[in-house]
């Protein structure tokens, strides 16, 4: 009973730190190929649109034609579409954009069910592994390496790392 109590004490500190730190990466969340977004353009509805980004990083707007979205957060995205519509088609316009689907997030390496999967806000690297079907025999316990952004940076993650969509997740084996 004290063991559950912990338990719960410890699921109640860190969790709210753990969404947290969720809300705040994907404030500055970039769209990259493979998000579908919702683009709603006010008292218009003949120019809005729910779209994919293809994998060179465009949608397809009415009007406007294929306008790149790869590495531009929403607000960005936002702004950039303001300005293309109100130069020659509307005096005001005004446009929001919401996430339909996020792209998948990857893992390799020594997990069992290598691959694509489908991302769920705020999934832990530790889940991220059990989705996998878990760890190899082999693999490492510590040497787990996220490469994450259109920039690609590559860092050293823990079993609480927050996952963001189109992370490439790479576990390594263990040499003892």
């Amino acid at each position: 009973m004290v063991k559950l109590l912990a338990l719960l004490l410890l699921f109640a500190i860190y969790s709210p730190v753990l969404l947290a730190e969720a809300a705040l990466s994907l404030q500055g969340y970039q769209f990259g190929p493979g998000d579908t977004i919702k683009i709603s353009v006010y008292q218009e509805p003949d120019l809005s649109v729910t779209a994919q980004i293809s994998q060179q990083g465009f949608i397809d707007m009415p009007l406007l034609g294929s306008v790149k979205m790869t590495g531009l957060t929403q607000q960005q995205a936002k702004e950039k579409l303001e300005a293309l519509l109100r130069d020659g088609y509307l005096v005001s316009p005004s446009v929001s954009i919401t996430v339909d689907s996020y792209r998948p997030f990857f893992i390799y390496g020594e997990v069992r069910n290598p691959g694509s999967y489908p991302y769920q806000p705020d999934i832990t690297l530790e889940q991220a592994i059990a989705l996998s079907g878990g760890l190899q025999d082999r693999a490492s316990r510590k040497a787990w390496h996220i490469q994450r952004g259109v920039d690609k940076t590559t860092f050293v993650a823990s079993s609480d790392t927050i996952i963001l969509p189109g992370d490439v997740i790479k576990i390594d084996k263990s040499f003892f």
